[in-house]
């Protein structure tokens, strides 16, 4: 099976915003889906508010918009305080391991 093509910067950038978007409402989509509510006095459950397992069922939306499917080292163990941090996360390391930059670029062309 052939390794998808790096995007460039010129490909990510218009795609970006509408990456971030569609990652924010399946996030919001799949904890209203799946939420449950921890009684408030127990600690025994301190999980945090999007876990690792959520944010991988969003492989994909990330590979409809980029043509990568989600790496499960791109999500941090241990889950997200919140929505915005994990969006956040996962498409830094989207365009740190899907973006050519630099001489990469270059070759690609």
């Amino acid at each position: 099976m052939a390794k998808p093509k790096l995007l460039s910067p010129k490909e990510f950038s218009p795609i970006q915003g509408d990456l971030e978007k569609a990652l924010t409402e399946g996030l919001n989509a799949e904890l209203k889906d799946g939420a449950w509510q921890a009684d408030p006095d127990s600690d025994l459950w301190d999980l945090p508010t999007v876990d690792s397992k959520t944010v991988c069922k969003l492989s994909p939306i990330v590979e409809k918009i980029t043509g990568h499917k989600l790496k499960p080292k791109w999500v941090r163990k241990g889950g997200y305080p919140s929505i915005d941090e994990a969006v956040s996360d996962l498409v830094s390391h989207i365009a740190q391991d899907c973006v050519a930059t630099g001489a990469a670029s270059v070759a690609a062309e």
